[in-house]
């Protein structure tokens, strides 16, 4: 992986822009549309099931200066995680995700078999509402107790950060420290108007990133908007002003 966008200070390095389309052709032509404005392609499981691993290639080709972040959220038993994670770091991708539910030996072995990849651990997902987790895992009732428990966890085995939604940022990076990557989505500017929302737990962009986030995921805000570049630059220049 010559390029290393991990180094890249610009307010842009920050911005995650999720290609969770169905087609190559619509998810190539976000890529040439906002190359210059995103630090990092998601490629999620929709892409990925559909297109298959020569996506990756395919993005990079296109967008060679921005970092490609494999987010299938992966869950099993150690020994087949660790065979897919030596899968992905042969793509050479910058991040992955994997579950945090899946235990500490799940989570050691992604770290070990991924290379050069990070391994980011999905505490909870932004769709899920406060009663969903309190069925979920009812002895952590306060507000962020589970997402907590499960980035602990994360970090505890190695994992280089978590994945979790902007009403547990601020939590994990006062318990967490500086130096995991907080990668937050869920992320709905204040004048965002979206087309449908699943995501019950959101915030803005500049609140997440005083929180301590290291990396936001704006999917929708820009794809829904009449015009998606300008809708970037509208959210980079929140950033930037932060």
């Amino acid at each position: 992986m010559p390029f290393d966008p991990f180094q890249n200070t610009l307010p842009r390095a920050r911005l995650i822009f999720p290609l969770d389309l169905p087609t190559k052709s619509a998810a190539l032509n976000y890529v040439e549309l906002l190359k210059g404005s995103v630090g990092f392609f998601k490629v999620g499981l929709e892409l990925f099931s559909s297109q298959g691993p020569s996506i990756i290639e395919e993005i990079r080709s296109l967008a060679p200066e921005v970092g490609i972040f494999l987010d299938l959220k992966l869950h099993d038993i150690p020994a087949t995680i660790s065979r897919a994670m030596e899968a992905i770091a042969r793509l050479g991708v910058h991040m992955t995700t994997v579950h945090a539910q899946g235990g500490p030996e799940m989570l050691r072995a992604a770290v070990k078999a991924a290379g050069q990849t990070k391994v980011l651990a999905v505490t909870l997902l932004t769709s899920l509402a406060p009663a969903a987790m309190q069925e979920l895992a009812p002895d952590y009732r306060a507000p962020g107790a589970l997402a907590l428990h499960l980035a602990k966890r994360a970090v505890a085995t190695s994992c280089h950060g978590v994945v979790a939604s902007p009403l547990e940022t601020l939590l994990l990076r006062e318990h967490l420290g500086d130096e995991p990557i907080l990668v937050t989505p869920g992320i709905r500017p204040s004048w965002a108007q979206v087309s449908s929302d699943d995501q019950s737990r959101t915030g803005t962009p500049a609140q997440a990133l005083a929180d301590g986030a290291s990396y936001l995921v704006v999917g929708r805000p820009i794809r829904d908007a009449k015009d998606p570049l300008k809708a970037a630059q509208r959210i980079l220049a929140e950033l930037a002003s932060s």
